[in-house]
């Protein structure tokens, strides 16, 4: 039975016939047969009446949550302000907004290809979208005006119009102050270094300014003993780039970070610009805070002294040979019509070759020993070409192929340690010393070659060789001592193969002394001396392989018999007692060595100790 009000509203009534009123006079939307349960009207449009349920408790109207069940004010003259707050905080409330959830994709492991879709409470920031856009601009160098086309902001209107795109303006002061967060971190970084700080340094030219800058990137051990390496500089240089011009640029560089009495060494290229500049700055810094009095401050690129060494080799003996195969690259890779020629004819005289013609960089050897033996595999194709084109030129000659098949033999060896050098996860030092020692040893051997221009590349590769090595040799010999696995042993084990039984001794010794010295003078910066104790020279035959796995082979039968008598005077000569080892253990140190060189991660995309 029902009865109406005066607006005609029609009410339900209880067994008793007894009206139960209406609050606000509305007409209803919902009814529940629970008679302490109000209906909800057409006066209720918030959306927050979705979690909520009006209900009489006594003489009072109550708005009863659909989660938890709190009750709270909901008269006509309560509002809705305190609902809304309520259902921000309810704990048992779950997310059913979909205007304030996102759908994220998320996949048991990594194998699986089917995405799992779920919905998750979203929240955008203003901010958060500016700094993505800000740290967008850096990563991918775009240009800030990117910000005013119209294309992207209807763009980033439609992923979220709730985001507003910055002016061109306002994003350089967010790019800028991204620096200045980053610049803080790295400070901080260096800061709690505790050990010194090494830095390479380079100048590069921009392509479409043709204005110099010069790059400076620091390198030091941090106190979870984790190499890190970060850019502490990238500034313009004026013209011209004189010594005394580089050197006060670097040395505001060094200035600015408070590096001055931090200063392990420098490594930049080999140039006699670049020998002036650091004979400038060795005078600069506090003479007793550099290392050994500052005899390793200024070190050289060990990438670009391979690089000196192999580009004079092949200047002196088949320079004429590798321009013309150049050129012939550059012609048969000049145009889209030339290239489809090119590879029509290798198809067919030599179809099981699918490399594509690389053009090399003259500064960087290893892309010129690419190059060529590219080349070399398609050397019938060019003889080929050269009688149907008129326009192809001066094509290489045979004398050029047999050299240059010959010459790219031997620097094979060359070509796999500078991939080293370069590599995306930098080796550590005392890896490269047996690199070295080896390369030593192959173009020692060269020199008994029946071939004269290969004995002729191997003498002038020799003479560079010791030039440049001797310093770098000392401290690379130092950080191999410090790997367990060697220690001096390795040291001996090489140096016996290069030098004579008199030479053999001094250069044991003067590694022997280096290490000496750098223990006793970081030894007295923490207030303790390292006694001295007389090593055994060993007197090793020699080996004619040069091959690198062979001597690891060779260096687990050479401790075998080294029985170095340990006298107990100081840690340092405790630790250098390589003590006896158990067959077994042989086998598996020859394992771990082998293991250290194959797994080396390189990169032959990328530069080694400093960018050009």
């Amino acid at each position: 039975m029902t009865s109406k009000n005066e607006n005609n509203a029609s009410v339900p009534t209880s067994a008793s016939n007894t009206p139960i009123a209406i609050d606000d006079d509305e007409s209803p939307l919902e009814t529940n047969s629970d008679p302490s349960l109000l209906p909800i009207t057409s006066r209720h449009t918030s959306a927050v009446w979705s979690d909520f349920k009006r209900k009489r408790v006594g003489d009072v109207i109550k708005a009863e949550c659909n989660h938890c069940s709190k009750l709270l004010a909901g008269g006509s003259k309560a509002g809705t302000t305190h609902l809304k707050d309520h259902i921000k905080i309810c704990p048992k409330r779950v997310c059913q907004d979909l205007r304030q959830t996102r759908m994220f994709g998320t996949k048991k492991n990594l194998n699986d290809k089917n995405d799992t879709m779920t919905l998750a409470p979203y929240e955008f920031h203003q901010e958060d979208g500016r700094r993505d856009l800000a740290e967008m601009i850096i990563l991918h160098e775009y240009p800030i005006s990117m910000v005013e086309h119209i294309g992207f902001r209807k763009y980033s209107k439609t992923l979220q119009p709730g985001f507003k795109v910055p002016s061109r303006n306002t994003t350089r002061k967010d790019i800028m102050k991204r620096y200045e967060l980053e610049k803080e971190n790295v400070a901080t970084l260096l800061r709690k270094a505790k050990g010194k700080i090494a830095l390479t340094t380079d100048m590069w030219t921009a392509d479409n300014q043709r204005k110099g800058y010069m790059a400076v990137t620091s390198h030091f051990i941090d106190n979870t003993w984790k190499l890190q390496s970060r850019i502490i500089r990238f500034l313009y240089v004026p013209a011209p780039h004189t010594a005394e011009v580089l050197a006060d640029a670097l040395k505001e560089s060094i200035q600015s970070w408070n590096l001055d009495l931090r200063l392990s060494s420098i490594t930049v290229d080999n140039c006699s610009t670049n020998d002036a500049m650091m004979e400038i700055l060795k005078g600069v810094f506090p003479y007793g805070s550099l290392l050994l009095r500052g005899d390793f401050f200024h070190m050289r690129c060990c990438a670009h002294i391979l690089n000196l060494i192999v580009q004079d080799g092949l200047s002196a003996v088949v320079s004429n040979g590798v321009q013309r195969i150049r050129d012939s690259v550059v012609f048969w890779t000049a145009s889209d019509k030339r290239v489809q020629r090119f590879e029509q004819v290798a198809k067919q005289i030599t179809p099981e070759c699918s490399r594509k013609l690389a053009l090399d960089c003259k500064t960087r050897w290893n892309s010129t020993y690419e190059m060529l033996s590219i080349a070399t595999s398609y050397k019938e194709v060019f003889v080929v070409l050269s009688a149907r084109n008129n326009l192809y030129k001066n094509p290489p000659t045979p004398e050029d192929w047999e050299k240059v098949e010959k010459i790219c033999e031997h620097l094979e060896v060359f070509s796999k340690t500078t991939l080293n050098f370069s590599g995306t996860n930098y080796p550590t030092a005392n890896l490269y010393f047996p690199k070295i020692c080896a390369l030593r040893i192959a173009i020692s051997g060269w020199l008994l070659s029946p071939h004269d221009y290969v004995r002729k590349m191997a003498d002038i590769m020799l003479q560079k060789y010791n030039k440049y090595w001797a310093s770098v040799n000392g401290l690379m010999g130092v950080a191999t001592i410090l790997d367990p696995r060697y220690k001096m042993a390795l040291i001996r084990f090489y140096f016996a193969k290069i030098f004579d039984e008199h030479d053999f001794e001094i250069e044991v010794s003067r590694i022997s002394d280096l290490l000496r010295r750098l223990v006793d003078e970081y030894g007295s910066k923490m207030g303790k001396t390292q006694g001295s104790s007389n090593q055994q020279a060993f007197d090793l035959g020699s080996s004619s392989k040069s091959n690198e796995e062979t001597f690891m082979q060779e260096f687990a039968e050479f401790l075998q018999q080294d029985k170095d008598s340990s006298h107990d005077i100081s840690d340092l000569d405790k630790y250098l007692d390589c003590g006896e080892f158990k067959d077994d253990e042989y086998a598996k140190l020859v394992g771990e060595l082998e293991e250290g060189f194959e797994t080396c991660d390189i990169d032959s995309g990328t530069s080694g100790l400093c960018t050009e």
